[in-house]
């Protein structure tokens, strides 16, 4: 990523694992092309970009693709590049997930968690909404937004994530929610070592045979 311009290659046969055909990875690459990235930048500004670049399917002979070329949009490197607004998801917490809102309530968490002296952060119902990724139409009233997204969310980042969360309800006009407060701890080194032995015995495949010495150090920093 330190290039711009910057074409990668991958072989077919990496991305679609056991599988004998390449219709699901070309559906996700797919999905990847027309996912559009929504970053609020340091300066105040607000960033959309592709997530993914143009690609190229290669074959070489007959018979199904077996080399795919991409590139990242130039705006997108700065973003990747920046350890404050892109967090390293980890595959074995982002494999447990079973819905979008958890997944989604993780990435707003997780970019934020290495901020000093930040332990909350505060959004407008209709903005956190948009994060979560609640499609237009969807879950109108707050009620609904509690119980089919927020609550599920929250107990899904609380079983699988190095950290807890909260949401509270910090501001009404009426009988209308309008603010949320996310907040959020870290977990303490016996929680985590908990959740990595109970996470493993589910993903076993995903996870080495014993929680890392360096991760071990640096959760009890």
């Amino acid at each position: 990523m330190a290039a711009e311009g910057q074409e990668y290659r991958i072989p077919f046969s990496e991305l679609r694992g056991n599988h004998t055909s390449n219709d699901r990875v070309t559906e996700a690459i797919l999905s990847l092309m027309q996912t559009v990235v929504r970053v609020r930048m340091s300066d105040g500004s607000t960033r959309n970009v592709h997530l993914l670049g143009p690609t190229d399917i290669e074959k070489f002979g007959p018979g199904i693709a077996t080399m795919l070329t991409y590139e990242l949009h130039p705006k997108l490197l700065p973003i990747l590049r920046d350890s404050q607004i892109f967090a390293r998801l980890e595959m074995q917490i982002l494999h447990g997930f079973a819905t979008k809102y958890g997944m989604a309530l993780y990435e707003i968490i997780a970019k934020r968690i290495g901020l000093k002296h930040v332990y909350y952060n505060d959004f407008e119902t209709e903005e956190l909404r948009d994060y979560l990724g609640v499609p237009e139409g969807k879950l109108v009233s707050f009620a609904a937004l509690r119980r089919k997204a927020i609550e599920p969310a929250v107990g899904e980042v609380n079983l699988l994530a190095p950290f807890s969360c909260w949401i509270d309800v910090i501001e009404k006009q009426g009988r209308k929610i309008t603010k949320l407060r996310v907040s959020w701890w870290l977990k303490t080194v016996e929680e985590q070592k908990m959740q990595w032995q109970a996470q493993k015995g589910q993903q076993g495949d995903l996870f080495p045979p014993a929680l890392p010495e360096t991760l071990i150090e640096e959760l009890s920093k």
